[in-house]
């Protein structure tokens, strides 16, 4: 097995007054633990004001490192889904009972889990995941923003997303929606020489694939550090955080000779049990608010007796709200004897009818009626993203909304882009 060298580093950057980015990893001491899950790399970039960025990004990522180990007879793969899923209910019911109407805290996350050798990888936000290799800068995880989504739809140019006001608007976050679903990218297989980058957008708002590239020389260290400076010394407008890993040293191979495909391996569907987190939170009123369990999907595995994570860090909300949220005190895994087929996931796209849902920016003089008279729809069918139970009143320049049941052909001519 490679010797594997790590490092993680997060800078408030120039322009901030606290760091709403956090970065952490696991690396189990114990062989059977190291060979049936591996290490764990996780970078999460906070959002919410009021300190409660910092905190929802903190939560995020240890609540994943500690409850990831506590279920190793489940794949990788449908781990990081399901935990993801859990902390985006958490926050939205964090949000719901502590912060004003409208208000939400949330989080990116993206998280690189290596197992032998094997590199597997989630997220959801823009923060990026990165492979090197062979003289090349890959792109491993694709940003979930409205203006990524629209150059990829092709109704927006890649410099014209550069450009755009709206460029780091969240087309999903954990804390969002209630019917989140991260992506989790097909396995690579790794080589001696590759060198992965977890990085917050703080990062690549100022460095290039290029500078990156440039800067993957010496230890993980030195290349996090180089790559915070040159951010920082072009602006560092917003918090930078760089968790790199290196794994082995590359090979040396003949004169000319050079290996550039990635291998991807089982990207099959992952139709393994789900389970269900309980007994999140052991503070103030958070008892009472978790006390009725989130209902698990349909299937669920068999835990052994007394799987439970013990306590990590305090998660505390600034001053305003009256409860106090912390990370997962007793996080049990829910036992069951039956696994019965899990139901069909939902989507966007409204089934049968040809008509689909579509993400639109507001733009200055743009009101309810107006928009869904631009679409064809009625004021009925418009939503604010990630309130899609209850229609609004006043809206913003900048906000996101949803029009249910349009064409596609119609969300496109007029600028939206249909939501996957």
């Amino acid at each position: 097995m490679p010797t594997i060298n790590f490092y993680n580093r997060s800078d408030i950057g120039k322009k901030r007054d606290n760091n709403e980015d956090y970065s952490k990893s696991f690396e189990p001491q114990d062989s059977r633990e190291l060979n049936q899950s591996g290490r764990l790399f996780v970078v999460a970039d906070g959002m919410g004001g009021h300190q409660q960025g910092e905190k929802a990004s903190s939560f995020a990522v240890e609540t994943l490192l500690k409850v990831y180990y506590e279920a190793p007879q489940i794949p990788p793969e449908k781990r990081l889904s399901d935990i993801i899923k859990q902390i985006n209910l958490k926050l939205i019911e964090y949000s719901e009972k502590n912060l004003p109407r409208g208000e939400r805290t949330g989080t990116t996350l993206v998280a690189a889990v290596i197992r032998k050798d094997k590199l597997l990888v989630a997220n959801v936000g823009d923060s990026r995941a990165y492979l090197i290799r062979d003289g090349q800068v890959r792109q491993i995880t694709r940003d979930h923003s409205l203006v990524a989504e629209m150059v990829r739809a092709g109704t927006l140019s890649e410099a014209e997303a550069r450009e755009s006001k709206f460029r780091n608007r969240l087309s999903r976050s954990v804390g969002g929606s209630p019917n989140l679903e991260a992506d989790i990218h097909p396995p690579i297989r790794l080589r001696r020489g590759d060198i992965i980058l977890l990085c917050t957008d703080g990062l690549t708002g100022h460095v290039s694939e290029k500078d990156i590239l440039q800067s993957a020389h010496g230890s993980a260290k030195d290349i996090a550090e180089r790559l915070i400076r040159l951010a920082n010394e072009r602006g560092g407008a917003d918090n930078i955080t760089a968790s790199v890993v290196k794994y082995g040293k590359p090979l040396m191979l003949p004169p000319g000779l050079t290996v550039r495909k990635l291998s991807l391996i089982g990207a099959g569907t992952l139709t393994l049990a789900t389970f269900v987190l309980l007994g999140w939170f052991g503070a103030s009123q958070w008892d009472k608010i978790f006390a009725t369990p989130i209902p698990a999907s349909s299937s669920a595995f068999t835990a052994s007796p007394g799987m439970t994570v013990s306590p990590p860090s305090t998660f505390i909300p600034s001053a305003g709200p009256t409860q106090t949220l912390v990370t997962p005190v007793n996080v049990t895994l829910s036992p069951a004897t039956t696994e019965t087929p899990e139901p069909p996931v939902a989507t966007e796209t409204l089934a049968g009818s040809g008509l689909v849902n579509c993400a639109y920016i507001v733009v200055s003089g743009d009101y309810v009626n107006r928009i869904a008279g631009k679409f064809g729809v009625n004021s009925e069918q418009v939503f604010r993203e990630g309130d899609v139970q209850e229609n609004m009143g006043e809206i913003f320049p900048g906000d996101i909304l949803i029009i249910k049941g349009v064409s596609a052909e119609v969300c496109a001519q007029n600028n939206g882009v249909v939501r996957p």
